[in-house]
């Protein structure tokens, strides 16, 4: 199993129509509730992998579910809700990371009992799969956002663009710079 989807656990994608949310919020016919609802699993699933651990996840998933709730009725119509709720979600993890930051040295510490059967079954497939998950972890909150998204998510690069606030450009540079910084970081810890 190819170690990306080893880390990713499954490629989570939505079909939710985008466009009868953002109806239904003009009409102000969308509770938080019916927001965190439909979106909640595929932003947790997003912040957890970003941040590293769910707990923290969880309050970066409240705390972007409130701002959007707040949000909502500032929205266009002609926005892409999906993209926006991961820009929400993204400022939230990068928020609680510089807290975080302020407080205490962070240590990464990688749950593979969170991955899907099979993947790393034997002690140096858990063990490459440990590596791979702290090389991720020390990227700049950006690229690894990008990763996130683009890898385990399979956003394009306008909608990494969307949610990170950028151009298809700066998307593009976020993804190819942490992709470059994992394989030199793998690389070195190999040699």
């Amino acid at each position: 199993m190819h170690l990306y989807n080893a880390l990713a656990g499954r490629n989570v994608k939505s079909h939710i129509g985008w466009h009868e949310v953002l109806e239904e919020a003009s009409m102000g016919a969308v509770s938080l509730a019916e927001l965190a609802e439909r979106y909640r699993p595929e932003i947790l699933a997003y912040l957890v992998r970003l941040m590293g651990n769910e707990p923290d996840a969880q309050d970066a998933c409240q705390d972007a579910f409130l701002r959007a709730q707040g949000a909502l009725d500032r929205l266009r119509p002609d926005s892409n809700l999906r993209a926006w709720l991961y820009r929400i979600a993204t400022n939230s993890a990068l928020g609680a990371a510089r807290r975080r930051a302020r407080r205490t040295a962070r240590t990464v510490d990688v749950d593979l009992d969170g991955l899907p059967a099979g993947a790393g079954s034997s002690p140096e497939d858990r063990e490459q799969l440990r590596r791979v998950a702290r090389a991720v972890q020390a990227l700049p909150p950006k690229q690894r956002a990008a990763l996130m998204l683009r890898r385990f998510h399979g956003l394009g690069y306008a909608d990494i663009a969307a949610s990170l606030g950028g151009n298809e450009a700066a998307a593009r540079a976020n993804v190819y710079q942490a992709v470059k910084r994992l394989r030199a970081a793998l690389e070195e810890r190999r040699g």
